[in-house]
């Protein structure tokens, strides 16, 4: 009878823990419930289609590459901080501004400054208006696209004309990463979004060629830093006989005076560098075969 009891007491304890358990999970989940709510309501009142059509038209970007670059950055969110933080208190990461992801330090650089003047506005408007910060970063891509190369084999009446438009207008230095970010944006576009107020149809997209050309600059801007890891590490002749080995994912010939500037140093002092290496070699060979000879004499005469 005790055990009996005891095995109720047991189980009615667990019930009440599962029954709490439970409450809070309903609790958290209303929670969740009424901001996922409240992020739709919003999306729908901002209507950021028609603004994004508004600025496409305006300064003949495609509406896609406006929607797509947003998405990738905010996720539609138009991003405002605090008076006078320009960095996250937490990380260190500079902020973004609007929904554009416009930037204002010295390492993502200045679109903020340079959409602003592009359509006249101070740049404390396209922080805090969603409809300026789309203009200002429509005007600045246009800008972009129009003093820069295109990729090989397209026009402007091809969406994909845009990557390397899009590579520059995020701000990121690295070649790599900004390739990488630009192929986010097309896949986005290539999938649309359906959800918490954002609508936004996919359309056709060439990933194929771009898919390459990242891999490609993955591979060669990891072989620049394993030459600049040589370079630091070991002497010049390394670096040189190690890129002549094609491992530095350029082709033999030119890769030598590219990496060396790359990397800030002269091919000539490469050069220079690899020279000097050659001669030490020749000169210790030349002894080696010097005491080589003496030793081979000395014998002579010990035999006579």
């Amino acid at each position: 009878m005790i055990k009996l009891v005891c095995w109720l007491a047991t189980v009615l304890a667990a019930a009440n823990i599962a029954l709490a358990g439970q409450a809070q999970k309903t609790e958290e989940d209303s929670r969740r419930e009424a901001a996922m709510a409240d992020f739709t309501r919003q999306m729908r009142e901002a209507n950021y289609p028609a603004l994004f059509e508004q600025a496409a038209q305006a300064f003949n970007v495609p509406a896609d590459v406006l929607k797509g670059i947003a998405f990738a950055e905010t996720r539609w969110e138009h991003l405002r901080w605090p008076p006078g933080e320009t960095a996250s208190p937490e990380t260190g990461m500079p902020r973004p501004y609007g929904i554009m992801s416009l930037w204002d330090n010295r390492y993502f650089g200045h679109s903020l400054l340079e959409a602003a003047k592009l359509i006249g506005k101070d740049p404390e408007e396209l922080k805090d208006d969603p409809r300026q910060n789309i203009r200002g970063a429509a005007a600045l891509l246009r800008k972009i696209y129009d003093e820069n190369a295109k990729p090989d084999g397209t026009t402007e009446a091809d969406i994909e004309s845009w990557r390397y438009a899009i590579r520059k207008y995020c701000g990121i230095p690295e070649p790599d990463l900004n390739a990488q970010h630009a192929l986010k944006v097309y896949r986005f576009m290539s999938q649309g979004y359906h959800q918490y107020g954002i609508e936004w149809n996919g359309r056709p997209v060439e990933l194929g060629p771009m898919e390459q050309e990242t891999t490609r600059i993955i591979a060669e801007e990891k072989a620049k830093r394993e030459l600049g890891a040589v370079i630091a590490n070991s002497d010049s002749a390394s670096a040189v006989a190690l890129a002549a080995k094609g491992r530095t994912g350029s082709t033999v010939g030119s890769h030598v005076e590219e990496k060396a500037q790359v990397l800030g140093t002269s091919t000539s002092a490469v050069k220079e560098r690899a020279k000097d290496y050659g001669v030490w070699v020749a000169m210790a060979i030349a002894a080696g075969l010097l005491v080589a000879a003496g030793y081979w004499l000395n014998h002579k005469r010990t035999k006579r």
